[in-house]
């Protein structure tokens, strides 16, 4: 590669909200941007599934009042937030063949809010903010090689094998650290002690599984509940109300337990388990939705490599990658990668204007 021969200032690779956030502060900045995703669609571990006039978030929901990076956005992008429904009791399950109880829990500080119309809203403004050509979907990258005045980003069709490459400046990372690392091969290789963070770092939601059952009526707020469990028998472990704004569609919504034997039972049975669950929880009418939805971010590629409990994980924001790589131009994102917001949505806008402003200040 000569100096000054590229193709694009920036690819970003990952189409996530941490993706999306980079190249749309890039963009603003007036670099040329690329955004790669080896999915079909935009928003990473974010997903909205769309029924009709409903909707329900089968990933990332909530966002806290006291998280300013993504007040901002949501400000900046006009999306309406409302509060997540809190009013009544809570219910405890804490042993086997014991009845559960309830439980007055005071108003949640901060405030969790949820984003009407799905948190996938989030990404399709941010996405469409992009210059026409700048989201290319179902692309692998599989290699990022340094060379003379910038990078060379090697591509594949997913499923098809097709290769291409562009090359460019600077590249983002914006994806999970362990599976960037299983994935992408970097030359001149990454330092030892990076590559071992990389490893080390869970994936936030590679073991989640969401359950979300739908009704005809929002019957536990008329008995005084708030839709708000936890669980100490299972299979769910925890649920909330995912009732769309204004309670218009009432649902209840659930993380599976991360047991395997739950997750390796077949899906009539499993489910069989959640419905008569959220009976025990909430009563008989809980045990018969009108329509239930499952989504399995650990048996998801571009989620999880492979279900893993790590022994020593390594903390999420690790001092290492905030350091550019490859002589500089290789940058991260990805809320893993954030130091005060990891695990959150906060972490990925977080780190997705981090990322940003590093690659403004090299030039």
């Amino acid at each position: 590669m000569a100096a000054g021969e590229v193709d694009i200032d920036v690819v970003v690779v990952g189409a996530g909200l941490a993706g999306l956030t980079t190249a749309d502060a890039l963009h603003a900045a007036g670099r040329s941007v690329a955004v790669v995703e080896a999915r079909p669609s935009i928003g990473g571990r974010i997903k909205t599934l769309v029924d009709g006039d409903a909707w329900f978030d089968l990933g990332a929901t909530w966002h806290w009042s006291n998280q300013p990076e993504m007040r901002s956005l949501a400000a900046d992008l006009g999306l309406a937030t409302f509060p997540q429904y809190r009013d009544g009791l809570a219910v405890a399950e804490d042993a086997a063949g014991t009845p559960p109880r309830t439980v007055d829990l005071p108003p949640p500080a901060p405030a969790e809010l949820r984003f009407a119309g799905g948190t996938q809203a989030l990404c399709h403004r941010l996405a469409a903010r992009l210059p026409e050509g700048a989201l290319t979907l179902g692309t692998d990258v599989t290699g990022v090689t340094a060379g003379a005045g910038g990078l060379t980003v090697s591509l594949a069709g997913a499923g098809t094998g097709r290769e291409a490459e562009l090359t460019c400046r600077f590249a983002v990372v914006a994806v999970p650290p362990r599976l960037a690392s299983a994935g992408i091969t970097f030359t001149p290789a990454l330092p030892t002690e990076l590559v071992r963070v990389m490893e080390g770092t869970p994936t936030w939601m590679a073991t989640a599984v969401k359950c979300i059952a739908v009704y005809e009526s929002a019957f536990w707020r008329e008995a005084g509940l708030s839709g708000l469990a936890f669980s100490q028998v299972g299979p769910l472990f925890e649920v909330h109300d995912a009732s769309t704004a204004g309670g218009s569609t009432p649902a209840l919504w659930g993380f599976l337990s991360p047991a395997h034997e739950v997750r390796d039972l077949d899906v009539e049975t499993r489910t069989g388990m959640v419905f008569a669950q959220l009976g025990r929880l909430f009563g008989p009418p809980a045990a018969d939705p009108d329509r239930y939805y499952e989504r399995d971010w650990s048996v998801d590629p571009y989620t999880n490599d492979e279900v893993v409990w790590l022994d020593d994980p390594v903390p999420y924001g690790h001092p290492l990658f905030a350091q550019p790589q490859l002589g500089g131009r290789l940058l991260w994102a990805g809320t893993e990668t954030d130091s005060a917001g990891a695990g959150h949505m906060e972490g990925a806008v977080r780190s997705g204007r981090r990322a940003a402003a590093q690659v403004i200040a090299a030039g």
